[in-house]
């Protein structure tokens, strides 16, 4: 068990950087919407509203790989700032082009895409400053601080959207994206430069160096047993939650809900990731990290499992509630664990190839959920009880294996 620390007032840099990150976070939400918007306008094609949606993702298939590696060799500081400039950058070309009726469908793919890579430095680098800026004991409550700024801009931000293009126009929200950069890029230049450390000196960073890298990062992920084990079950539970993406097929087609309550459901999910979030510090200090994050992977497969038996909204919304809740915080401990264990100069890398494996068994479980369903004459009640009784099982199985042997005395040897 974690013993809970008294809670203390952030540093003023700390608060600086926390509040800068809510703002980009902002933008971020903002992204999410304005681009596939603005891609309908341009092209009523599915393969092009798809890419336009996956600009993150497909940033993280394209340079997973060199961002954990540039984090370590360049310095988080370095790449926080030039990802904030660039990406201020973009989304005010984006606005001129939009303006200015010169904006096509390979310029708005380019530089989203362009964009969505930026964010998988930005992201790498973020992981490795707050470990830079925080005491071990407050890293928890740090990261539940950025994420339940992610949870409120997924709400925040499509909504500001929305009211910018009933109002001024779509256009603008790419302009107010560019400035939520500019406003983070300010506050990490105001924490930087009353840093006391000298930035690292750095030599040019060669292909070669990059996979040489990138390898030493992997060697080192795969010589912890302990984070090996949390890997691996994240990655099971990546490849079974994937059925979640079949939950609007479920609500609307299976169950027969109107758009209203589809609407209502996954609002239930937003507001169990926003408590996740909140609770997952004051969880991790009562029971420890590991305890949390076991617990919380069998309490989303539990809801996962028990979506299967929905027949009304009500039923569903709660079991998505549940869901996002114990999900949201299993993935804080998770991530706070992982920045505990791993040494400074090679979290970056560590980060970046944990997140690799995380997304690359995303679209295998997608395909999967979708084939069953499909082979099942389209209900996919049995799809979400598979997975989430493998879920569980599969967290059972990791706690009895090794996850509750883990001790922190163990974990402080590693730094």
């Amino acid at each position: 068990m974690t013993t809970r620390p008294h809670a203390r007032a952030w540093p003023g840099h700390v608060r600086i950087f926390l509040g800068g990150q809510a703002v980009s976070l902002l933008g971020d939400g903002l992204a999410l919407l304005v681009v596939p918007l603005l891609a309908l306008e341009l092209s009523s094609s599915p393969v092009v509203s798809g890419i336009s949606a996956a600009t993150v993702t497909i940033g993280y298939l394209c340079v997973g790989v060199p961002a954990g590696v540039v984090v370590d060799r360049f310095g988080p500081w370095r790449v926080l700032i030039a990802m904030d400039a660039l990406r201020a950058g973009l989304f005010a070309a984006l606005y001129v082009l939009a303006v200015t009726d010169l904006l096509t469908v390979p310029l708005l793919l380019g530089l989203g895409l362009l964009a969505g890579a930026s964010h998988v430095f930005f992201e790498t680098a973020v992981t490795v400053t707050v470990t830079e800026l925080c005491a071990d004991r407050d890293l928890l409550r740090a990261n539940s601080v950025l994420e339940v700024s992610s949870q409120l801009a997924l709400v925040l931000g499509p909504v500001t959207v929305g009211a910018l293009a009933a109002t001024v126009g779509l256009d603008t929200a790419l302009l107010v994206d560019a400035v939520t950069f500019l406003v983070s890029l300010a506050s990490l230049l105001a924490v930087w430069s009353h840093r006391s450390a000298a930035p690292p000196v750095v030599s040019p960073l060669r292909i070669s160096d990059i996979w040489r890298e990138f390898r030493d990062g992997l060697r080192y992920l795969l010589s912890i047993r302990i984070l090996v084990m949390l890997t691996v079950l994240q990655m099971v539970v990546n490849f079974g939650l994937a059925v979640e993406k079949m939950l609007f097929f479920y609500a609307k087609d299976t169950l027969g809900l109107a758009t209203s309550l589809v609407s209502v459901v996954v609002a239930a999910g937003g507001v169990g990731g926003l408590v996740g979030a909140l609770t997952a510090p004051w969880l991790g200090y009562r029971l420890g990290h590991l305890r949390v994050f076991a617990g919380g992977v069998v309490f989303a497969g539990i809801a996962t499992a028990t979506m299967s038996l929905a027949h009304t909204w009500a039923v569903l919304a709660a079991a998505n509630a549940i869901y996002l809740w114990a999900l949201v915080t299993a993935s804080l401990v998770n991530r706070t664990q992982r920045q505990l264990m791993v040494r400074g100069d090679m979290l970056g890398r560590v980060t970046s190839t944990v997140k690799l494996l995380f997304l690359a068994v995303d679209p295998i479980g997608v395909f999967v959920a979708g084939s069953l369903t499909l082979a099942l004459d389209g209900d996919p009640r049995f799809v979400f009880l598979g997975a989430g009784t493998l879920v569980t099982g599969a967290a059972i199985v990791a706690w009895y294996a090794g996850l509750r042997g883990y001790r922190r005395a163990a974990m402080s040897n590693l730094r």
